[in-house]
C-alpha cells in the first residue's frame, strides 16, 4: 500500500474518532475543516520567568533581526534561482523545497524528533522575546490535521504588539527562525566534534555509482573498498592517492569485501588526462547506538535549518503567513504607508508561494 494512501486512511479514521469525541463533549478544540487548534494558558508563567533577563533578550532579538533579513534575502534568491534554472535554463532542479511529512517524505521517528525541536525552539523563542518586550501572551497551543500534529504556536496579544516600536516587533518576528538556525549551528558543531564517535575512519564504503560510468553494473553501493591496483585503501587519503595515478582507458583492479573486480576507466570530463571510475565513497557509520544518535542529530540539523530558512521567505497562505511576511511588511512600512506596505507584502508573499509550488511540482523539461 502506498504511504500516501496509508496517511489518508489514518487521517480519515482519526477524524471520525475526533468527531465522536467532540459529540460526547470530551474534546475542546477549534475546528477548521480537518484542522484542529488546541489552546492552553499553561506555560505562560514559565516563559515570563525566562524573559525577565530583558537586556540579554534585547541583544538576542537584535541579532535575530540581522540574521532574519539575511536569511530572507538568501531563501528568496534561492527560490528565484530554482525557478530560473527550471523554466529558463531548462535544468531540472536537484533537491529544492519539499513537503515534510514523517513516515512519508522523511523518516518517521527521526522526523518527529526533528519537528518537535523545530516547534519547541521556534515558538518558545517567539514567546520569550514577546514577553521581554512586555507583550502579553494570550495562549499557547498545538495545530493538528485530524490527529496528526502539524504545528505549534505561542499567541501574543496582537494589539499590544502593534503598539510597540518597529524594532520590538521585528525582534519578535525574527527570533523564531533565528532560534532554529542557531540550534542547527550548535547541532552541526556537535556532529563535527563527535565525528570519530559516529564514523569508522579506518574504512571506506561506496556510497553511490554514477550512471553510465565505468563502475555501473560492476560495483555496488555498500561495498567496502579494500584496494585499488594493489594499493591498500583505508582512508580518503589512500583513495585520493590511488585514483590520482589512474589514466583513461586503463584496466584497473578494485578489491572489495564482495570480491575483486576489473574496470576499464574513462576520461574525466574536467580533467581528460585522468582516469574516471564513477563511484562516491565515504567513511561508514559505526553500528549500534552511534547510528541512532547520528541520525537524530542529523535530522534535527536538517529540519531546523530548512524550516527556519523557509519560514523567513515571505509567504501568504490565505489564513496564515510566515514570519518572513511580517518582517518584509515591517521593512516596507519604513518607506510607504502601512496600508500600501501590507498590500505590497501580500502580493510578494503570494508570488513567492506560487514560486515554491512550482519548485515542488515536477517540471517537464523538453
Amino acid at each position: 500500500m502506498s504511504k500516501w494512501y496509508l496517511l489518508l486512511i489514518i487521517i480519515a479514521i482519526s477524524w471520525l474518532a475526533i468527531l465522536e469525541l467532540e459529540k460526547r463533549g470530551k474534546l475542546k478544540a477549534e475546528r477548521h475543516l480537518i484542522f484542529l487548534i488546541f489552546r492552553t494558558e499553561k506555560g505562560r508563567e514559565f516563559i515570563s520567568q525566562i524573559a525577565r533577563h530583558k537586556r540579554f533578550w534585547n541583544i538576542f532579538g537584535s541579532a535575530a533581526i540581522v540574521v532574519g533579513i539575511l536569511g530572507m534575502v538568501f531563501i528568496v534568491s534561492y527560490i528565484v534561482h530554482m525557478i530560473y534554472s527550471a523554466y529558463v535554463l531548462k535544468i531540472p532542479p536537484e533537491g529544492g523545497v519539499q513537503l515534510v511529512i514523517p513516515g512519508i517524505t522523511i523518516p518517521f521517528w527521526y522526523g518527529m524528533l526533528g519537528l518537535i525541536t523545530v516547534l519547541f525552539v521556534h515558538e518558545f523563542a517567539h514567546g520569550i522575546v514577546a514577553r521581554s518586550e512586555d507583550v502579553a501572551l494570550k495562549s499557547l497551543g498545538i495545530v493538528s490535521a485530524a490527529a496528526i500534529p502539524i504545528g505549534a504556536f505561542v499567541e501574543p496579544d496582537e494589539e499590544e504588539l502593534k503598539s510597540k516600536p518597529r524594532v520590538s516587533r521585528m525582534r519578535v518576528y525574527s527570533v523564531g527562525s533565528f532560534g532554529n538556525i542557531l540550534l542547527a549551528l550548535l547541532t552541526f558543531i556537535a556532529l563535527a566534534s563527535l565525528s570519530s564517535t559516529f564514523f569508522d575512519f579506518s574504512t571506506l564504503q561506496i556510497t553511490g555509482v554514477t550512471k553510465e560510468s565505468p563502475a555501473e553494473g560492476v560495483l555496488e553501493k555498500g561495498m567496502v573498498l579494500k584496494a585499488i591496483n594493489g594499493i591498500e585503501i583505508s582512508s580518503y587519503k589512500d583513495f585520493a592517492n590511488a585514483v590520482k595515478e589512474i589514466e583513461p582507458n586503463q584496466r584497473v583492479n578494485i578489491a572489495t569485501d564482495k570480491g575483486s573486480f576489473y574496470i576499464t576507466t574513462a576520461a574525466k570530463k574536467d580533467a581528460p588526462e585522468r582516469g574516471y571510475i564513477g563511484i562516491g565513497v565515504e567513511n561508514p557509520l559505526k553500528e549500534g547506538l552511534p547510528t541512532y544518535f547520528y541520525f537524530s542529530l542529523n535530522w534535527i540539523l536538517i529540519l531546523n535549518l530548512g524550516i527556519g530558512l523557509i519560514n523567513l521567505a515571505p509567504l501568504h497562505f490565505g489564513i496564515a503567513v510566515t514570519d518572513g511576511h511580517h518582517i518584509l511588511r515591517e521593512i516596507l512600512s519604513k518607506f510607504v504607508d502601512e496600508k500600501s506596505a501590507e498590500k505590497l507584502t501580500i502580493f510578494i508573499s503570494t508570488t513567492m508561494l506560487l514560486a515554491i509550488i512550482f519548485t515542488v511540482v515536477p517540471v517537464p523539461i523538453p
